[in-house]
């Protein structure tokens, strides 16, 4: 069975989804897709791919969601069917009295299409428009692909691996809803039985839990709630649990900029995080312990507070390196890190605040860059950084970033040790 029981454990093992045309829609309409901008995607597919090299330099094996469903299928009869009844629930056909032929046809010929085509159906919801020409018998066709899943390769969010296994959570954000019923075949292929599934209303989405060892954290505001947290608490071991109110950044009131816990906070080694104090201060934490009869209110405070009083080291980041996801890292092993170039999202991130309009938070941004220019110390090349033994390796996702993520949201850890 799958287990993690802290971000410092050794990773071995890894899942991604390599984006594809599914980011084009996303390109298309960055807002409605929950992109932060527009983007250069050929760049940006090739930055995913130079990330997975780097994980697999790195020792770690890559897991690929297409991939893994594909082979599965290939190997498998029953889960070839599995994904055929699937698939047939997202593809639909409307138009001239032929819809319902259409349809029928599409059911005798799935065993015909190719796992990859199947998974693109999932992927891409494709409603087939058919009607014929005035005056002719020509067929007029138009696809609609409804809700294409442009955010899949954001990997963390779909499901969170706890210290007793997996569970599937729920998307707050219709446009991604669909997304676990692929992850839901990853571990069917993984011969992984998930131990829960977030039932409805509630929402819980992966970049909102960090689990610390002995204690673990989960973040709610936008896209994870209370609810969800406690549908998932049952479903670890740990004695201690966090609830941490996601915070908002002073004049945006832009829950985009803290949507999640790893876009203000990370854990490089035991004992350290990273984050700006201002923010941690900023955010509400409610500190519950594990009882005979359930959990209970054990205390009220802040997340500063908290890792100040556990007696954690917090290595600061200015706000700038916060919103150009500094602690969007992923942890490798315990004081071994995979860094973004902090430096190169910067540029993007004050335009984003130009375009917003957020202008004092724009003009403190334009400080902390100039500060750090000056100083030649951007996140991680920095002296306290080194003087912690934090060994780090950096890669460009610059254009990624563009889909409003990190390394630490592209990236599903499934095996530590």
């Amino acid at each position: 069975m799958l287990r993690i029981t802290s971000e410092w454990s050794k990773l071995r093992t890894v899942l991604v989804h390599e984006p594809g045309i599914e980011m084009f829609y996303g390109i298309l309409d960055p807002d409605a897709f929950l992109y932060m901008r527009r983007f250069n995607v050929e760049r940006a597919i090739n930055q995913h791919k130079q990330m997975v090299n780097k994980l697999k330099e790195m020792g770690i094996e890559v897991l690929k969601i297409k991939e893994l469903i594909n082979e599965k299928a290939k190997s498998d009869k029953e889960f070839r069917k599995l994904l055929e009844k699937i698939a047939l629930n997202y593809i639909k056909y409307e138009g001239d009295g032929k819809a319902e032929e259409n349809l029928s046809r599409v059911k005798k010929d799935l065993e015909k299409l190719d796992s990859d085509t199947l998974f693109n159906i999932i992927l891409l919801n494709p409603t087939v428009l058919s009607h014929e020409a005035l005056g002719t018998n020509e067929a007029v066709t138009r696809i609609l692909n409804e809700e294409p899943l442009a955010n899949l390769y954001f990997t963390r969010d779909q499901a969170i691996i706890t210290d007793k296994g997996v569970v599937i959570g729920r998307m707050s954000k219709r446009i991604r809803m669909r997304e676990t019923e692929i992850i839901k075949l990853v571990f069917q292929a993984l011969s992984e039985k998930p131990l829960k599934e977030i039932s409805e209303p509630a929402f819980l989405e992966g970049g909102d839990y960090m689990p610390f060892k002995d204690f673990a954290i989960f973040g709610t505001g936008d896209r994870t709630s209370i609810s969800g947290i406690m549908q998932a608490i049952d479903f670890t071991n740990f004695n201690e649990i966090v609830i941490a109110y996601n915070p908002e950044i002073e004049e945006t009131e832009d829950y985009m900029l803290t949507m999640h816990l790893d876009m203000y906070l990370n854990s490089p080694k035991e004992g350290v995080v990273i984050s700006n104090s201002t923010i941690l201060s900023k955010t509400l934490a409610h500190v519950y312990e594990r009882k005979e009869n359930g959990i209970s209110l054990k205390e009220r405070t802040n997340l500063l507070e908290f890792f100040k009083k556990k007696g954690y080291r917090i290595l600061e980041i200015s706000l700038a390196e916060q919103l150009s996801y500094a602690t969007n890292f992923l942890t490798i092993e315990n004081g071994r890190i995979l860094s973004p170039k902090v430096v190169n999202n910067m540029i993007n991130i004050m335009e984003y605040l130009e375009r917003k309009g957020y202008n004092n938070l724009l003009n403190e941004v334009k400080e902390d860059y100039n500060r750090h220019i000056t100083n030649k110390d951007f996140f991680p090349n920095r002296k306290d950084i080194k003087d912690e033994g934090i060994d780090y390796d950096e890669i460009d996702v610059s254009e990624l970033t563009g889909g409003f993520g990190g390394m630490h949201c592209m990236t599903m850890p499934i095996k530590r040790d």
